[in-house]
């Protein structure tokens, strides 16, 4: 039984953060046209498991590493330079705290 919650509770926060990062590359001038959900999904799972390999490794500077890592994640599937992927990683950033305030569950 605690699989099953585990599971459900995984896809209820992979999703969330699925929608996130939607509404962010939406909100992203000129990639209106070309955003996808299968791509937002995608950018939520690899920034997942970017940020928990990097948790687990305990590297020094761990996240700073992730973060770059999840960057070029956003630069890859958006095509977007690297300062598209950072205006999109604060966009979702700060869409992830209003929808953190709502008391939604997000992955990233």
């Amino acid at each position: 039984m605690m699989l099953i919650a585990s599971l459900l509770e995984f896809l209820t926060r992979w999703l969330a953060s699925a929608i996130v990062i939607f509404v962010a590359i939406c909100l992203y001038p000129g990639r209106e046209k070309r955003v996808s959900f299968s791509g937002a999904l995608l950018a939520a799972l690899l920034g997942s498991i970017v940020y928990t390999f990097f948790y687990m490794i305990r590297l020094p500077l761990a996240s700073l590493l992730a973060l770059f890592v999840w960057l070029f994640v956003i630069k890859e599937i958006f095509d977007v330079g690297w300062i598209g992927a950072g205006v999109i990683a604060v966009l979702i950033y700060l869409l992830s705290i209003l929808v953190g305030l709502l008391g939604i569950p997000t992955l990233l």
